[in-house]
Order: C-alpha cells, then structure tokens, then sequence
C-alpha cells in the first residue's frame, strides 16, 4: 500500500510514515466534515418538527378557545374533510342543493355550480361570487340577517373600481349586497316596490309613504355594466347608480337604467359581518 502511494505521489525514501498527499488531506476533511454535516441536519429537522408542533398547538388552542365561547366556525368542518352536523351548514347546504337541482333542470347547471374548479370558502370574495354561492350576514339585525343563495350578479365597473350588487334569497326574502374588494363600506338592501320614480332622481328621497323618512343624495357615479343569472333589471351596458343616507347606518341604493329606477333600502355593515361559501 506505501509502497504504491510513493509511487503515485512520488514520494521516496525508507521512511515509511504517514502519507502528506493532496488525497489524504481530502480523505481527512472528508472525515471530519460529514458527522458535522449530518449533525446539523439532525438540528434542522429537529427545529422544523418543533415550529409545526407549535403551530398545530396553537390552532388547537384557538379552535378550543372558539368551542367554548359558543362559536362554531362553519369553515372548520371543510378543512376536516369531513361533512359538518351544524344546523347552519345543513341549512345552507340544502338550499344550495335545492338551487343547483333547479338551474339543472333548467339546462344551466355548469354556470350555476362554477364549473369544476374547487373553491374555499376562506378563498371566496365579494369579486369572486358566482351564482349559487351562499352569503351569509351577521350582526346587522334582523332586517338583513340571514343565509341568502346568489340568484344574480352585477359587476359595475367605474374606473379602476369594481363594485358588485349580489341579488339574492332567503325563501322568500330578496337583499342586495353592495360592496367592493377596494371598500370597507358594504349594503344590504331591501328591494322598493312602487316607488314612483323615473328619469334623473332628485336631491332627497322618502321611499315609504307610511315612513317620514328622507333620504339625503351622497354620491352618485357613471359605470359600465356586467350581468349574469337573475337579476331583474333591465337590458343595458351602462348604468347610473346613486346612494343616499339617512343617519349614520341608512342607505337608499339606486339605479337608474334609462328611464327607469331601480331601488333598494337598507343598512351599511362592516365586511367582516359577511361571510361566503362556495355553492359547488
């Protein structure tokens, strides 16, 4: 064996002492650098199983924390995988089958339930909702409370801003909500019947006859249209939209295609007090 090493790496003489070769310093490195490398591994993995057991013990905590108080989020049974017995869930789940059985029928199932792209409900925005989706609206009052299945959409486009009037049902109970990614400030509104109105609304408004409330203008806006599903409005590209305000939380929607007016009456909230799931 020494006898081949000086051979190779030209060493000479009797002395048969260790070799001082490039190889032997490589082979020497090599031994002292791979225990330190696979010890650092070792921390490293043990580092990462640490943060995710943490993880997993605080979203225990929370989901503890959230069972005690009374609150039951209804995306938690979806993350499970695992259909969830919470009344509310069965309850907008039913009305969403029933929807999807009816646009079926109707030959337009595909557009009703989205196609066949999944989506969560922790994913699902104002700008994202499509016919079928449920909204749900809490901490409003009773006036627009409620688990309403999406029956139409507008998308009103003015400048860089999109804003989408959500027409929907709770049985027999028809709202509106307004709102925007880009806002803070969402509506729910309650459809006007026989109002009287037509051509350029004025200034102030009293909806109800029986009710003296009046309704003051406080914006007014030009935007292009988007429909789909059931809407109720007329045929059009371009719309004059107009909100009103009674007080600190009374709104009055309006929307004037043409000649002809469109209203809603009802209340702001706060977009945390909605909530969305997916209808397919």
């Amino acid at each position: 064996m020494y006898d081949w090493a000086r051979a190779r790496f030209g060493v000479h003489g009797g002395s048969r002492g260790p070799l001082t070769s490039p190889l032997q310093t490589t082979l020497q490195f090599m031994v002292f650098a791979v225990p330190s490398l696979l010890a650092a591994m070792t921390i490293a993995g043990a580092f990462w199983v640490g943060v995710l057991a943490a993880r997993r013990l605080r979203d225990w905590g929370d989901n503890s924390r959230a069972l005690e108080q009374g609150d039951s989020p209804l995306a938690l049974a979806a993350a499970s995988g695992a259909p969830s017995d919470h009344e509310s869930v069965k309850k907008v789940r039913s009305r969403v089958a029933e929807r999807l059985r009816a646009s079926l029928d109707s030959g337009g199932g595909m557009v009703a339930a989205g196609g066949d792209v999944p989506r969560s409900a922790e994913d699902l925005d104002i700008d994202g909702l499509r016919i079928a989706d449920v909204v749900l609206i809490e901490a409003a009052g009773a006036r627009v409370e409620g688990d309403f299945v999406v029956e139409g959409i507008l998308r009103l486009r003015e400048g860089p801003t999109t804003t989408v009037v959500a027409i929907m049902a709770d049985g027999e109970r028809r709202r509106w909500l307004i709102g925007s990614r880009e806002s803070d400030d969402w509506y729910a509104v309650e459809p006007v019947i026989g109002h009287g109105l037509a051509g350029e609304p004025p200034r102030n408004v009293q909806p109800q006859r029986d009710d003296p409330r009046i309704y003051t203008l406080a914006r007014r806006g030009q935007a292009s249209v988007a429909a789909v599903g059931s809407h109720g409005r007329p045929s059009g590209s371009r719309v004059g939209t107009y909100l009103y305000r009674a007080g600190a939380r009374d709104v009055l929607w309006l929307e004037r295609w043409g000649g002809e007016i469109v209203m809603g009456e009802g209340v702001a909230l706060a977009r945390h007090a909605v909530s969305f799931l997916p209808g397919s």
